[in-house]
């Protein structure tokens, strides 16, 4: 494709509009970077106060709430969970040697 002069005409007054032109879209794209960075730092850092900040789970509340509610039987039903718990945890630690020797090969 080769140029004619007209069209060399009508282009050299364009190249120094957008040289004119460049610098100030240059700049402009700087300045969203940096918005855009700042935005993304001010979400991350509410992100991590958010997961600093997160609601316990009230499971155990709710549990224990609905025990100190309920009835007689409930709460004996409650109380031989918790025995039962106890008793498996004490029947995991019968074995005494168990645990307490660590073999290392090197």
């Amino acid at each position: 494709m080769s140029l004619r002069s007209v069209d060399m005409q009508v282009l050299l007054p364009k190249v120094s509009e957008v040289n004119r032109n460049q610098p100030i879209q240059n700049q402009q794209d700087q300045t969203q970077q940096q918005q855009f960075a700042a935005q993304l730092q001010k979400q991350t850092e509410l992100q991590r106060q958010q997961v600093q900040n997160s609601n316990q789970p009230e499971g155990s509340k709710i549990e224990k709430q609905a025990r100190e509610k309920g009835t007689g039987a409930e709460k004996e039903g409650g109380k031989s969970r918790q025995k039962k718990k106890e008793e498996e945890q004490q029947t995991k630690v019968k074995d005494p040697s168990r645990g307490n020797l660590l073999d290392i090969k090197i």
